[in-house]
């Protein structure tokens, strides 16, 4: 087989070429992404904190509808309003990660006992250290063009 390395600012990826080069694409997650889900997904502030800290750089901002947080700290302190507000919540991938540049794009849910209660998407600025600098979050779905 012929196999050709691609790099990305975030890692290395090994791709035949006779695969579909889209559809490996989209299963790769970037360690900060990786990082910032479980973040999501932790109780405790320690080990928000922890896993906030090894998704975003320095000064990092994070706007949804809702809220405005810059920084590990401001974030955490976030997450951990969420989870005060729905423990039981889980956040879930519901698509690959589009990438390009220096920025991913992807799909998630809020999920209670497995329902979803909201979706929505992310597009996220990474920088040359792989590295969070800005998430952008969406609720919902786009609207429609009438």
């Amino acid at each position: 087989m012929d196999y050709r390395v691609w790099i990305v600012p975030l890692q290395a990826r090994i791709i035949s070429t006779s695969t579909n080069y889209l559809e490996k694409k989209m299963i790769n997650r970037p360690a900060c992404l990786v990082s910032y889900f479980a973040a999501w997904n932790s109780h405790g502030i320690d080990e928000i904190r922890q896993h906030v800290s090894d998704a975003f750089g320095t000064n990092t901002r994070y706007f949804d509808p809702h809220r405005v947080a810059t920084g590990v700290e401001e974030f955490s302190a976030c997450l951990a309003e969420f989870r005060t507000q729905r423990p039981d919540a889980e956040i879930v991938w519901t698509s690959g990660v589009d990438s390009h540049h220096h920025l991913h794009r992807y799909t998630w849910e809020v999920r209670i006992a497995k329902q979803a209660i909201v979706a929505g998407y992310d597009v996220v600025e990474v920088d040359v250290a792989g590295k969070i600098v800005a998430v952008f979050s969406f609720f919902g779905a786009l609207p429609d063009i009438g």
